[in-house]
């Protein structure tokens, strides 16, 4: 499974609708607008960087109202919860 972070900026006209629009692409499981260079930054999970690449270039490159997209792919994630669960256990 492959985690990427979509980060996209949008038309003016098009804050208002994008985010659902964004949410309903395969792969895409959560959405958030941002304040800061970007508009909305994406989560995906998807298989492999085929679906990644579907993804991106078949279904957001798609939608209008996206000027710019830059996509990030995660290669380590770091939850306090579950570190903090995993000393409880002993594991170091």
């Amino acid at each position: 499974m492959i985690t990427a972070f979509l980060l996209v900026t949008a038309e003016r006209e098009a804050l208002g609708t994008l985010g659902p629009r964004l949410a309903a692409c395969p792969g895409v499981t959560e959405v958030y607008t941002t304040t800061g260079e970007v508009d909305f930054i994406a989560k995906a999970a998807v298989a492999d960087l085929e679906a990644l690449a579907d993804l991106v270039q078949d279904h957001l490159a798609l939608i209008d109202g996206i000027l710019a997209t830059s996509t990030h792919l995660a290669m380590r994630r770091y939850n306090p919860v579950e570190l903090s669960a995993a000393y409880d256990l002993g594991v170091d």
